[in-house]
């Protein structure tokens, strides 16, 4: 079933916000598919404004990735300013892609790409204003399942109540996995409900999903351990690392922007994790080991 787009009621409002373009869409490499043509669909989420947003490689790569499959679809959100979210909350227009403006409350995966804790409180906005309940036991099954990732991600446990899935690591891989899952779910008429497509992500032993784990905190606040609370699922869950970045020479066809940007150049990704080992330095440590793209594949 078509999902209508929200822009005839939103374009209205962007005459009374500040950079209004950064909420039309239309960039240069963006794609928009047929709803009905695909059985998948995702929102993928910056939590910050466009202008921080659209120039973060890890979410080009995702909606590029997920957008070469013929059976799923991809757009992408970003945090609204509060001047348009003051407007859409008195009219009553949820949060929405800038690809298609399709509400993200229709959408059947919600992806939120971290690469600071500071979008956590921007991700509770953004449910808020889809209409999505906040914690992820309240959600229903026809709503979307909300999968963190991003450096952010690695301990989830900040936002395990408000998230339904995390995936630690690459992301490449594992959101065809995730599509894989949920698609045959859907296909087969979501069967179980969100407890059941849960589950079988949970099973992938890459995706870490907080309802089925239990966590015991030290006196200080510290984490003790994690361990699962029901037997048929994996007591550890892997990061997704991908060995042969050659093999992903994503984004093929970066976003061109319409509106000034925080990064206002091309990136180029040549390799991914450090060999120094500063203590202080997240990327240096999480995203071991390392992997260099081939001069050719530059």
């Amino acid at each position: 079933m078509p999902v209508e787009s929200l822009f005839p009621r939103l374009e209205p409002l962007l005459p009374r916000v500040q950079k209004p373009i950064q909420y039309v869409g239309g960039e240069l490499n963006s794609t928009i598919k047929d709803w009905d043509a695909v059985d998948v669909h995702w929102a993928l989420m910056y939590p910050d404004a466009y202008e921080v947003g659209l120039p973060n490689q890890g979410l080009q790569i995702l909606y590029e990735v997920l957008n070469e499959r013929p059976d799923v679809l991809a757009e992408r959100t970003y945090a609204v300013w509060p001047d348009l979210e003051a407007l859409m909350r008195e009219r009553g227009i949820g949060q929405f892609t800038v690809d298609a403006h399709r509400p993200v409350a229709a959408f059947d995966l919600l992806g939120i790409s971290f690469s600071t804790e500071l979008g956590y409180t921007n991700m509770l906005a953004a449910l808020d204003l889809a209409g999505l309940p906040l914690e992820a036991k309240d959600r229903r099954v026809d709503q979307p399942i909300v999968v963190a990732g991003g450096h952010a991600a690695f301990n989830p446990e900040p936002i395990a109540d408000f998230i339904d899935a995390a995936v630690l690591g690459d992301g490449e891989e594992a959101v065809l996995e995730i599509s894989d899952v949920v698609g045959e779910w859907i296909r087969a008429g979501r069967p179980g409900g969100r407890d059941e497509v849960l589950l079988r992500l949970a099973r992938t032993e890459s995706v870490y999903v907080p309802r089925f784990y239990d966590v015991d905190y030290l006196p200080d606040g510290r984490i003790r351990r994690v361990v699962p609370n029901r037997a048929d699922v994996p007591f550890r869950v892997h990061k997704r690392t991908t060995m042969d970045l050659d093999a992903w020479p994503y984004p093929k066809q970066p976003l061109v922007p319409l509106a000034e940007t925080v990064h206002e150049r091309a990136s180029v990704e040549i390799f991914r994790g450090c060999t120094r080992g500063c203590r202080f330095c997240q990327a240096g440590m999480i995203t071991r080991p390392v992997r260099e793209r081939s001069i050719t594949g530059i």
